[in-house]
């Protein structure tokens, strides 16, 4: 299951700002970050390398620095997947893998 955490407060300069997940590659889990320039409603979807949706969570989070964790288990094998975030101020997405 994935979960969130809200990693304290930033100067956000007025725009979302989806950051490289870290480790990346992972093996076990990894960090999802993300800068938001007010607080809001967010949807994180992950995708598989041919475009199907794996995991999905949406949640309030704080103005500033969040991230999100995406374990081993919310990914059905090792690969190429794809994270996307979805919020009012607009969209992004970014590539990782797994080992």
């Amino acid at each position: 299951m994935l979960s969130h955490f809200h990693s304290g407060q930033s100067q956000a300069d007025g725009e979302l700002e989806l950051l490289p997940n870290s480790p990346n590659p992972f093996i076990e889990m990894t960090m999802l970050p993300f800068r938001l320039p007010e607080a809001t409603e967010v949807v994180m979807r992950v995708f598989d390398g041919l475009g199907k949706e794996i995991s999905t969570i949406a949640g309030a989070f704080a103005k500033g620095d969040n991230h999100i964790v995406l374990r081993r288990a919310d990914l059905m094998e090792p690969g190429f997947y794809v994270y996307q975030i979805e919020t009012p101020f607009g969209t992004a997405s970014r590539k990782l893998m797994m080992y």
